[in-house]
């Protein structure tokens, strides 16, 4: 059934390939399941996820690597919502709660990319299927990013979009280089998904998120950063209290976006590991901010294995 989608969309598409005005932006619909591998390059990592979403219903959940951490974001819970959160940590099942305020209310959370601002840029083949090529700039300070998102849709545009790709590619204009990426490759999406799917188990108690109070929402909705357009993520802002903990003082504002730079990787790479549910846990210390040669310096200069440089 899938292969037949692809086909028919491919065939709606190739009808359409010369770029013409008064395209609409694609439109997902407002209840969808889909999955995703999310790829991160710097980082080495590439980690699947599935999400289903209903924002009628006011509620998302989305799992990572293949369910180990699930998170339920129930918009009508409580007086402003809650994020639910089952994940291993060292291989003993919890679970976690976060609560909105009326500041910061929950919303269900998207596994795709919100498209206002995008604007059609080109018909191109991905993976052999011919899609349509949305694109989006955004710039705070120095950081200027490029998101593209791939997407087929049937003809006459009266039906949900169907995602392929999603890309974001990072360009610093102070340091004049790419030191940024990350893609996400979507499959078996679905305008349809269960209603009890959204359901968190029953018989758990839930205690709050661990400290710092500043990473609790990047741990309780990690796909956040990925999916949004904002050239700031909530990463970028963990690092300020890096800074005041370990008491870093560049000596130029050039070093400052390097380091900060290496920081985000190094924040990925330990956040996406602690989902993997491995029998160790890894964590950001003072060197998050190095680059992977003057770790090794300081090692005698052996690069370590991964896994273990910040085992805990």
């Amino acid at each position: 059934m899938w292969y037949f989608l692809a086909g028919f969309m491919l065939l709606a598409c190739a009808a359409d390939a010369t770029p013409i005005g008064g395209r609409t932006v694609p439109d997902f619909g407002k209840m969808y399941h889909v999955k995703g591998e999310l790829s991160l390059p710097h980082s080495e990592i590439k980690e699947p996820f599935e999400a289903w979403y209903d924002l009628e219903g006011n509620r998302s959940r989305i799992d990572y690597r293949n369910g180990t951490v699930r998170s339920f974001l129930i918009g009508k819970d409580l007086d402003y919502g809650a994020i639910y959160q089952i994940t291993p940590v060292l291989q003993v099942i919890k679970c976690f709660q976060l609560n909105g305020t009326k500041e910061d209310p929950i919303h269900p959370q998207a596994g795709l990319p919100d498209l206002q601002g995008f604007e059609f840029e080109k018909m191109e083949n991905n993976t052999g299927i011919l899609c349509e090529v949305w694109k989006s700039v955004t710039q705070a300070g120095h950081k200027k990013n490029t998101y593209r998102l791939w997407v087929t849709r049937p003809e006459g545009n009266d039906s949900p979009a169907t995602p392929h790709r999603f890309e974001m590619e990072g360009f610093n204009t102070l340091l004049e280089s790419y030191n940024d990426k990350y893609t996400i490759d979507y499959s078996d999406f679905s305008p349809q998904t269960e209603s009890d799917i959204f359901t968190p188990p029953l018989g758990m108690t839930c205690e709050e998120f661990p400290d710092p109070v500043e990473e609790r929402q990047i741990l309780a909705n990690p796909i956040q950063d990925y999916v949004s357009t904002s050239p700031v993520s909530h990463a970028h802002r963990l690092f300020g209290p890096f800074k005041e903990k370990f008491n870093r003082l560049y000596k130029s504002e050039k070093e400052h976006e390097e380091r900060e730079n290496y920081f985000i990787h190094r924040q990925r790479f330990v956040h996406s590991t602690n989902r993997a549910g491995l029998s160790f846990s890894v964590g950001i210390n003072d060197f998050a901010d190095w680059t992977k040669e003057e770790r090794a310096r300081l090692r005698g200069g052996v690069i370590p294995v991964r896994k273990k440089a910040d085992t805990k």
